[in-house]
């Protein structure tokens, strides 16, 4: 019969039975490129507070600063001392066009007491900044 011949040199040709799974490789990774968060990541680790308030910013701060439980102190990503904040708080300030919508982020862990964090608020308050916010992680279990 002619119909096996056909279907047998069909089943010789590899190339043909490499089209959907390819077709399914492209489909998995546009998916996954949708689908997935890429952000960046802090350079200390960092678990912040828990809060019930789960209001989140449209917009992406203009400066953050995470504080770790070791004492380490970031600011965009570089290490900063306590005393170097204000000016630097200052200086983005001045070079941003949207003053308007000029804020701040800190990003502290929920390990460290209101005491060790009074010093960063400070230093934001005389910086002249007043959009401020803390950064906390939803509860688990509450809604």
């Amino acid at each position: 019969m002619k119909i096996g011949e056909k279907y047998a040199a069909r089943a010789a040709s590899n190339d043909d039975n490499m089209v959907p799974l390819i077709n399914v490789v492209f489909l998995m990774l546009v998916f996954f490129m949708v689908a997935g968060q890429i952000r960046k990541a802090d350079p200390i680790p960092v678990i912040p507070p828990h809060s019930i308030n789960d209001t989140r910013s449209v917009t992406d701060p203009n400066v953050v600063i995470v504080v770790g439980i070791d004492d380490g102190l970031y600011v965009d990503d570089q290490l900063f001392a306590i005393d170097e904040i204000q000016s630097y708080l200052e200086t983005q300030f001045i070079s941003t066009t949207n003053k308007e919508g000029f804020w701040v982020q800190i990003k502290a862990d929920g390990g460290i007491s209101l005491e060790k964090l009074r010093p960063v608020f400070n230093q934001v308050r005389l910086a002249g900044l007043t959009k401020v916010s803390l950064a906390t992680q939803l509860e688990r279990g509450k809604e």
